[in-house]
């Protein structure tokens, strides 16, 4: 039952990012981005249409490091969520940062492995 609700809300994501007109980041907002180089090395490979290396083993603490420095309330946020990189539809957009969240877990400790033994996407 949690990953129907889950579903519904990354549809509903999708569905607003798409209307929201934003489109893929160049290479110089990417490169200007304040997110951890791997991803911007991941981000560059989707727009070069070209496979992405894997992260290092130490992307799950330089990931959590990451969101530990994101604001986490409402009125830290100031309602300018929309404004974050990750909040665009397509390649460079909320996709990369569910993936960040798939190698947070598979190099933290907590994952099985599977990363390790497969390219990156």
């Amino acid at each position: 039952m949690q990953w129907r609700s889950l579903a519904a809300l990354w549809l509903w994501a999708k569905s607003t990012l798409s209307k929201s007109g934003r489109t893929d980041l160049s290479f110089t907002q990417i490169r200007k981005a304040s997110i951890p180089e791997e991803w911007k090395e991941w981000m560059n490979a989707k727009l070069m249409k070209t496979d992405a290396k894997r992260p290092s083993d130490k992307f799950g603490k330089v990931f959590t490091d990451y969101l530990n420095g994101l604001p986490s309330t409402p009125s830290d946020i100031g309602g300018a969520v929309m404004a974050a990189v990750w909040c665009h539809p397509g390649k460079t957009g909320i996709l990369g940062l569910l993936l960040c969240l798939y190698w947070q877990a598979e190099y933290s400790g907590s994952g099985n492995g599977l990363a390790s033994k497969h390219e990156a996407c």
